[in-house]
C-alpha cells in the first residue's frame, strides 16, 4: 500500500465506484455503507457515482441514498445530475461521445469475432442482438436494451460500446478487439470480461477534474473509491484513493490505502478510517 497522502485540507467530494465497490456480489448497498454516506452527506461533502453504468442504471442508488444525483456515466463519456424526481431525466454538465466512425468499425469488427456489443448513447442502451451475455447484464443493471439490428445506421454517436464475453475462455478474443481499436478510441476493463470504449481521453478522473472545475472543488479535496482497471486514473488523480480489498493487486498497488472487500462493508469502513484520520 502506498501512503503518501496528497491531501493538504479536509475532502469536500467523495467519488464512488459502483459496481465492485458501492454494491455487494448481490448488487445490494448494505445498511453500514448506506449510514457512513448519508453521515459524509451530512458532513457538507459532496458524494458522486462515477461508474461505467449509464445514468437509467444509477436512478435506483441515487433515490436509495438519497444525494444529489450527480454522477460520472459511461466510465467519464458523459457526466451529469439526475433528477429522479423530474420523471427521471437529467442534465448534462459535460460529455465526449464517440466519432461515427469509429463507433462504426468498432461495432462491425465486434459482431465479426462473435462478441456481444452494446451502443451507449445518452440514456438509450441498444444491441444488434439479445443473447445471454446481454441479458446478464440488465440482470444487473435493472436496465432493458433497445434491440437495434441496423445500429450500423444509427446517427447518434455513443458516449460508449460496451463489448462483452459470455466467460473467461473468450476472453482472448476480447484482447483482441481491444488491441485493435482506432487510434481516437480507449478500451478500459471493468469486468475481467467486460471491455468499456470510449473516446480516446475520456476517464473518470478527466471527468472528476471537470466536475470539480465546476463545483469549485480541487483534486486535492477529492477521495475516490474503487475496484477496477478504470478505476485506476481517478484513484491515483485523487487527493486520496482508496482500494477496495477485492480489487486486483495492480488497482491496490496505486491506491494509497486498501479497504476492506465489498461484501465487508469496504465503503463504510474507508469513510470510518478517512474521518479517524481527519480527512473528512
Amino acid at each position: 500500500m502506498n501512503f503518501d497522502v496528497k491531501y493538504t485540507r479536509k475532502s469536500r467530494l467523495l467519488a464512488l465506484d459502483v459496481d465492485g465497490t458501492l454494491l455487494t456480489d448481490e448488487l445490494q448497498i448494505t445498511s453500514a455503507t448506506r449510514k457512513a454516506i448519508r453521515d459524509v452527506i451530512s458532513r457538507g461533502i459532496q458524494v458522486v457515482l462515477a461508474s461505467a453504468r449509464g445514468p437509467n442504471a444509477l436512478y435506483s442508488i441515487v433515490v436509495d441514498l438519497d444525494i444529489s444525483g450527480l454522477a460520472i456515466c459511461y466510465t467519464g463519456a458523459l457526466t451529469c445530475r439526475l433528477y429522479p424526481e423530474k420523471h427521471f431525466s437529467i442534465e448534462i454538465v459535460d460529455e465526449q461521445p464517440m466519432s461515427l466512425s469509429s463507433a462504426y468499425f468498432v461495432l462491425n469488427a465486434a459482431l465479426e469475432q462473435e462478441i456481444s456489443i452494446g451502443w451507449f448513447s445518452g440514456e438509450k442502451w441498444y444491441t444488434p442482438k439479445y443473447d445471454l451475455a446481454i441479458h446478464h447484464e440488465s440482470m444487473i443493471t435493472g436496465v432493458a436494451p433497445i434491440v437495434a439490428t441496423d445500429l450500423m445506421h444509427c446517427k447518434n454517436p455513443p458516449h460508449k460500446l460496451q463489448a462483452i464475453v459470455e466467460e473467461a475462455a473468450h476472453l482472448p478474443r476480447l484482447v483482441a478487439l481491444a488491441n485493435s481499436l482506432p487510434d481516437d478510441c480507449v478500451g478500459q476493463f471493468s469486468y475481467e470480461t467486460y471491455l468499456e470504449i470510449t473516446h480516446r481521453g475520456v476517464d473518470k478522473s478527466s471527468a472528476l477534474l471537470v466536475l470539480g472545475q465546476h463545483l469549485g472543488i480541487d483534486s486535492s479535496e477529492m477521495v475516490a473509491i474503487g475496484d477496477m482497471d478504470n478505476d485506476v486514473a481517478m484513484l491515483q488523480m485523487a487527493g486520496f484513493g482508496i482500494a477496495m480489498g477485492n480489487a486486483p493487486d495492480r488497482v491496490k498497488a496505486e491506491a494509497n490505502w486498501v479497504t476492506e472487500t465489498n461484501n465487508r462493508d469496504g465503503v463504510a469502513a474507508a469513510i470510518e478510517r478517512l474521518k479517524v484520520e481527519g480527512l473528512i
